[in-house]
């Protein structure tokens, strides 16, 4: 397959809300907050409609990837309950390849609530719940080895078990073709694991996609350049998202490429910009296309997200895409 993708399975939960809302479940707007399964519960009644959705940052990441036309697959844990149900069907509506049995009995399957306040912005209340039972026993190594790229959520990092997870892929993956692709997936989750990301990155790290506050937790004073091959680390390839400044694409044979960004239609919420990005920049990546070219494929694929409530792949997204990037 061309992108396989390693990480937390979560089902996005999501409504509109306000600030006032907001403050009284004392969340920070525009953060991320984990809460137990009793809070999740209670969050989710109060809700009311709703809007549910396979979620997980690389889920999100995959699911773009294979709408515009990748080969892709997907592992991640989901318990044998409603939800996980839910997240089957959703991701595997995209054509996405998802055959991680289900875990049996609790926790049950991780949700994020997702609360859209009218300007766009999206306050996140996470239950890890199922996915953090994710194991070496879940990782088909022919899978690893015949992708061009596994890519792994940096989350991940926060279990040992699943850092024994990280671990197979990267060795299958060293007996193939395959790249090993990671995403930082947020600065305080680098924070956490600097150490463990410098030695991946060092080491077993071909394909990094990051934003510029993740990638500035892991290099701290040196340059972004320093993760690649030749110049201390193993990346062939280094992604730096900008936001609305764009985003910068670093390779080891010295190239720099600058990519815009472009304009979304309408801004309804920003969830999964970046996730959209790195799907269309891994489905430009896998073509063999250049970095140029990956990147605005990337940065078209988030346009069209932030347009509506929700990190799914818009309907038409790659006659959308096609439209303004021709040849993908």
């Amino acid at each position: 397959m061309d992108v396989l993708g390693i990480g937390n399975a979560i089902v996005d939960v999501l409504f509109r809300t306000d600030d006032d809302t907001i403050r009284a479940h004392e969340l920070p707007k525009g953060g991320m907050t984990l809460i137990d399964e009793a809070q999740a519960e209670k969050l989710y009644t109060e809700a009311g409609d709703t809007t549910e959705r396979s979620g997980g940052s690389v889920a999100n990441t995959i699911a773009i990837a294979a709408a515009l036309g990748a080969d892709t697959g997907y592992v991640g844990k989901v318990s044998d309950d409603r939800l996980g149900t839910s997240f089957t069907e959703s991701i595997r509506s995209h054509g996405v390849k998802f055959t991680t049995p289900a875990l049996s009995g609790s926790p049950a399957t991780a949700r994020c609530l997702v609360m859209v306040t009218g300007d766009g912005e999206r306050t996140m209340s996470t239950f890890l719940g199922a996915c953090t039972a994710l194991g070496p026993d879940d990782i088909e190594q022919d899978d690893v080895a015949g992708s061009r790229v596994s890519l792994i959520e940096g989350y991940l990092a926060d279990t040992e078990q699943a850092r024994r997870t990280i671990g197979k892929i990267v060795d299958a993956a060293s007996k193939s073709e395959a790249r090993v692709g990671l995403t930082l997936s947020d600065a305080g989750c680098v924070d956490r694991h600097r150490e463990y990301f410098r030695e991946l990155t060092r080491e077993n790290v071909e394909i990094l996609i990051a934003d510029e506050d993740e990638v500035a937790a892991l290099v701290g004073d040196d340059p972004v350049t320093s993760l690649l091959r030749g110049h201390g680390g193993n990346c062939e390839v280094v992604v730096v998202t900008h936001g609305p400044k764009g985003s910068t694409v670093y390779d080891a044979d010295g190239s720099v490429e600058q990519v815009g960004v472009r304009d979304a239609d309408e801004l309804v919420d920003t969830t999964g910009a970046g996730d959209a990005y790195a799907g269309g920049f891994l489905y430009g990546w896998s073509r063999g296309l250049d970095h140029a070219t990956s990147g605005r494929i990337g940065a078209v694929a988030a346009s069209h997200v932030v347009a509506q409530l929700g990190a799914q792949p818009p309907e038409g997204l790659r006659d959308k895409v096609a439209a303004e990037v021709p040849g993908i």
